[in-house]
């Protein structure tokens, strides 16, 4: 049997890991099995890890602004980032697939690992709370938490502006779509487009909204 420990936390509820492990494509063919897979888990896990990630970031980088934070964050809880998380965790090997799931090679996909690491995070929230869920989840991404201190510093216009070159031979098109607040309060919202991809960020000069608006794009997009 396995151990009900992972990321240094020790399941009470077997049954409750069993469920995070568990990929709709296993549920899906064992119908007569009172079992559920992880989609919910991992729905929850995706909103702490986040939240846990972004209030690390906002301590470590008391002088970055949002821009910054969110292409850093973007970095941290990218799926590839994620995934290679769940390997080390050894996660994929445990998950419960289904026959075609697993024929097809999906174990080795990165979308599952990511997927099966927030969904235990999502359930030892439930379990025990945020507090052990966050230490779980800043034991889990040290690494790439730390990798962020020596990771380059270039602005999310920037960043934006190289992957969009090489990703789509294009240049992101920046346009101020709301200005809000008093002349001295003023709010920017600015919407960032390319081919395929449009994002939105708010900051209270134009250049802080595009900034917002590129990391948003680079976080949707999966390109930080």
């Amino acid at each position: 049997m396995e151990s009900n420990e992972i990321a240094g936390y020790r399941f009470k509820n077997g049954r409750l890991l069993e469920t995070a492990l568990t990929h709709g494509s296993y549920v899906h063919e064992h119908p007569g099995e009172d079992v559920s897979d992880l989609e919910r888990l991992e729905f929850l896990g995706d909103a702490v890890v986040d939240l846990v990630v972004a209030e690390e970031l906002f301590q470590r980088f008391p002088d970055s602004a949002e821009g910054e934070l969110t292409t850093l964050r973007a970095r941290v809880v990218s799926r590839d980032a994620l995934a290679g998380v769940a390997t080390r965790l050894g996660l994929p090997d445990r998950v419960r697939l289904g026959v075609g799931e697993e024929g097809s090679g999906g174990r080795l996909r990165p979308g599952l690992g990511a997927s099966i690491f927030e969904s235990v995070i999502g359930a030892i929230y439930l379990e025990a709370g945020f507090e052990i869920a966050r230490d779980a989840t800043l034991r889990a991404l040290h690494d790439e938490l730390e990798a962020t201190a020596t990771a380059p510093r270039k602005s999310a216009k920037s960043l934006l502006q190289e992957r969009a070159q090489a990703e789509i031979h294009g240049l992101p098109v920046y346009r101020v779509i709301e200005e809000r607040g008093p002349e001295h309060r003023r709010d920017f919202v600015v919407e960032v487009a390319l081919p395929g991809h449009v994002a939105q960020g708010s900051g209270m000069s134009k250049r802080e909204a595009e900034e917002a608006a590129a990391a948003k794009l680079l976080e949707e997009a999966g390109w930080a």
